[in-house]
């Protein structure tokens, strides 16, 4: 007996010590827990004083458990904000949903929709080019344009100048194959693109503050969204979009999307392509690309380890597939992406890397 208590007051000390290494001192001594999220939260309230931004938000979840959250400034959870091209992510999920019901395949030729496409040098143009931005199309100038329906604006591609490059071969972001990619929605729903997206991304997800309205506008509904940057969300509704995606498609027992979309949508799209000449990955640093998404780290095998969905605007979802962990540096930043986007891939980086040891 007597050696059974010996072991049990080593392991009481034991714990002990492990709970001191797990605090710091405090002000005035006092012992506090270590907090892993603190140097990221600095760096938030740094910038907000710095860039002079109203408010801010820093979310990281696993398995719908919430690790951190705390908001900044005037910052709310609800609070909707232009969310730049974290809408390109909203409208590859949309897209990929009449992939998993097997009425399109990335690799059908956009010639299916728009006869148009089976000319000058269009005629290569995949599906899967438009959101990988390997299509080469010459911006028609009309995208968002409210004079215009989306219809109108992806048949202005149809109809305009040859490839800029043969199909496939160069990457440049921007947004003319999302419309080409909305008005394909379009034509298969028989509904408009935002009423598509609602239907089957947002209603089911309960992001009931998630639109592709023009934020701002006045008007109720456009005909001519941008699906590629014209998205207002809430930082509480896009976690709810980023949670099904962790979940590999899943929300609440329901499912959204099939694993094998939500992979192939995080999948290298650009494999082979020397993309340092763009001016996106030049400002991203990330040379690789998916279905609207950046792929921020891979493994030697290049498959992916964290995949993101960050925008102009600084507002920043990620995924970290290694750890199960995901996230949102939510800002809105209107100084340019030069420097909106380095400043929120940093604070990413610390959050899920501080996750990754919690």
């Amino acid at each position: 007996m007597r050696r059974l208590g010996a072991v049990r007051s080593r392991s009481v000390v034991a714990a002990v010590l492990v709970a001191a290494a797990l605090v710091v001192t405090g002000v005035g001594g006092v012992a506090v827990a270590a907090d892993p999220y603190a140097k990221a939260d600095a760096a938030m309230r740094a910038r907000m004083r710095r860039d002079d931004l109203g408010g801010g938000a820093l979310v990281v979840r696993r398995d719908g458990v919430t690790l951190h959250q705390q908001t900044f400034g005037n910052w709310t959870m609800g609070k909707v904000v232009p969310i730049a091209s974290a809408s390109k992510w909203l409208t590859a999920a949309t897209l990929m949903t009449f992939v998993d019901e097997g009425r399109l395949s990335l690799d059908d030729p956009v010639s299916r929709f728009f006869p148009g496409f089976a000319r000058d040098g269009k005629r290569a143009i995949t599906v899967r080019m438009l959101l990988s931005h390997t299509h080469g199309l010459v911006s028609p100038g009309c995208e968002g344009d409210p004079r215009l329906t989306l219809q109108h604006c992806a048949q202005e591609a149809a109809d305009g100048p040859a490839p800029a490059y043969p199909p496939g071969e160069q990457f440049h972001y921007g947004g003319t194959g999302f419309v080409v990619a909305g008005a394909i929605v379009e034509q298969l729903s028989g509904q408009s693109f935002e009423r598509t997206f609602e239907s089957r991304i947002a209603e089911p997800l309960g992001m009931g503050h998630t639109t592709f309205d023009h934020y701002g506008s006045s008007r109720p509904r456009t005909r001519n969204p941008a699906p590629a940057a014209s998205a207002q969300s809430s930082t509480a509704d896009y976690a709810k979009f980023v949670t099904m995606l962790a979940a590999g498609g899943i929300a609440q027992g329901r499912r959204i999307l099939d694993v094998s979309s939500v992979a192939e949508i995080e999948r290298d799209q650009v494999a082979g392509i020397d993309t340092s000449d763009d001016g996106a990955v030049q400002i991203t640093g990330i040379p690789t690309y998916g279905l609207g998404v950046w792929r921020d780290e891979v493994a030697g095998d290049d498959s992916i380890e964290v995949v993101s969905g960050s925008g102009a605007l600084g507002f920043y979802p990620w995924i970290d597939r290694v750890h199960g962990t995901y996230g949102i540096v939510a800002v809105v930043d209107s100084s340019g992406p030069e420097h909106a986007v380095p400043l929120s891939q940093k604070i990413a980086r610390m959050t899920w890397r501080a996750a990754a040891n919690t």
